[in-house]
């Protein structure tokens, strides 16, 4: 699945805006998914990884938007 949607968000010919939502709803989605982990999360370790990997996300996140400005 991720070959696809690398090639949809570094496509010259679908528009800017219509990328950067795409890419807004799945980093958003993987966020909610990572908060509501750490929140509900019994130990402190598990929590702290839920947010780890949410904070990796964000930045990922952030590269992809400027590799999409970029193109």
């Amino acid at each position: 699945m991720e070959p696809y949607l690398a090639d949809f968000l570094m496509n010259r010919k679908i528009p800017r805006p219509i990328r950067y939502l795409l890419l807004a709803v799945i980093v958003g989605f993987i966020e909610f998914i990572c908060i509501y982990c750490g929140i509900g999360n019994d130990s402190a370790a598990g929590a702290a990884v839920c947010f780890a990997v949410g904070v990796l996300m964000i930045v990922m996140g952030a590269l992809a938007a400027g590799k999409i400005h970029r193109s």
